[in-house]
């Protein structure tokens, strides 16, 4: 009998502390890279990210393979020449919401801001975004539109095609996490 009370014991504590995480395993990041010449625009709607309720802290990670393009080409070109997907599979980001503290839970719609460390082709850059975040009943839903520039994560574009896709690329985060 007490082992059984032991166990339900411990299934309500970590029940309990699992409240406090929100997470998503198929979030959208979209960038744009586009020129006049060109237009680079792929998503990937397979991003994870938690976030700590109590804390603010959050991260993120995707797989740079599951970068949708239009053009076949041009997904072979990112993923083999330009992040080079097989050396570099992830990207993360590991950071936290600066206000945090000054969340109001009771209304919807926020402004935020978030600082942390971006890890793309094997760099990693401290940066700090702004976004929003929405409480709805069971969920936070997150967004962030933000710039990067690409030689700051030592990604090489080739002289032939450099014209077509643009230096600054904007990325655009949208994240619907669930309480678990």
């Amino acid at each position: 009998m007490k082992k059984l009370l032991f166990s339900l014991a411990v299934l309500f504590c970590v029940n309990c502390l699992s409240q406090d995480k929100f997470i998503t395993r198929n979030g959208m990041i979209q960038f744009n890279a586009s020129t006049p010449l060109e237009t680079i625009n792929p998503i990937n709607n397979h991003v994870s990210c938690i976030l700590d309720s109590k804390t603010g802290k959050i991260a993120f990670q995707l797989k740079m393979i599951s970068f949708k393009f239009d053009k076949a080409l041009m997904e072979e070109h990112f993923n083999e020449k330009y992040v080079e997907s097989e050396k570099y599979p992830k990207s993360t980001f590991v950071g936290e919401i600066i206000n945090w503290n000054e969340i109001d839970f009771t209304k919807e719609k926020q402004n935020v801001k978030c600082k942390g460390i971006l890890t793309i082709h094997g760099i990693d850059k401290e940066v700090e975004v702004s976004g929003t975040i929405n409480f709805l009943k069971n969920n936070i839903e997150i967004k962030s539109e933000f710039s990067i520039v690409v030689s700051d994560f030592d990604i090489q574009i080739p002289k032939l095609v450099r014209d077509k896709i643009s230096k600054e690329v904007r990325v655009i985060v949208e994240m619907n996490l669930q309480s678990k």
